[in-house]
């Protein structure tokens, strides 16, 4: 069966900000005026009023996988490829950062059943740390903080929580939660978040002031859903099983009589 493919979102633009525990900050929002709504051949995938300013790709659609590309997740957490950093000389403590929550609904279709949600991430950061001989070092920290959540008729059946402290380099998150019994709907909900700061050497009337540097940014999200097709009785067979339970019936009251 060729998959159904239907994603319809329209742009609009809405700042907002609010502070956040770590001294991590929320980027503005943007707001989408039509909701995400991706059919493939096992499942509807699509997010409700709360979460109207998300944006995906479709990269893969089957009866096997609807993998999806978090665009929107990803520009938030990377400065929309502008880069989150955070530097200073002269001895301030500067931070930045972004946080991005999202949700979704997941409707299985009759036939096929979710065996697995997957969310991978890939990170970049760099840290310089100013040194000098004559006054103590400055700062230059990092940090990425992840969840994931999943519900059933309100109910949590899969939780994970990741976070990656310091990265000088590139780094992966890798959430996996299996779904071993058949689920007709779920609630999948992800929170994603950077955070830096630096803190230089202000000048000494010696030596001229020194830099501190951090940077953390997200370069790729991906949330992939595996299924497999289970097997429909067809008709007959409820018929068979029918006519099987009202014979079996009918010779337990003829042994009772």
């Amino acid at each position: 069966m060729k998959a159904r493919m239907n994603v319809r979102m329209k742009v609009s633009i809405k700042a907002s900000a609010a502070g956040l525990a770590l001294g991590m900050f929320f980027l503005g929002t943007s707001a989408y005026a039509e909701p995400i709504y991706i059919e493939s051949d096992a499942l509807t995938l699509s997010n409700g009023p709360a979460y109207t300013d998300d944006r995906v790709s479709v990269l893969a659609s089957s009866g096997t996988i609807l993998q999806l590309s978090l665009t929107e997740m990803l520009a938030r957490n990377n400065n929309a490829g502008s880069a989150w950093s955070a530097y200073d000389d002269q001895g301030n403590y500067q931070q930045a950062g972004a946080n991005y929550n999202t949700g979704y609904q997941i409707a299985v279709h009759s036939g096929y059943r979710i065996t697995s949600i997957e969310w991978n991430l890939t990170f970049a950061g760099q840290l310089q740390q100013a040194t000098s001989p004559l006054d103590p070092p400055g700062q230059a920290v990092n940090r990425t903080f992840e969840a994931m959540q999943l519900t059933s008729e309100g109910n949590v059946v899969g939780a994970d929580t990741r976070f990656i402290d310091n990265l000088n380099g590139t780094g992966q998150l890798q959430f996996s939660v299996a779904t071993p019994v058949w689920y007709p709907a779920l609630g999948l909900e992800l929170q994603s978040g950077v955070w830096m700061a630096a803190q230089g050497i202000p000048p000494n009337g010696i030596l001229p002031g020194l830099p501190s540097f951090a940077s953390l940014n997200m370069t790729d999200a991906v949330l992939t859903i595996h299924t497999v097709m289970v097997p429909v009785p067809e008709p007959s067979t409820y018929a068979m099983l029918l006519g099987g339970l009202a014979l079996v019936g009918v010779l337990g009251r003829r042994r009772r009589g």
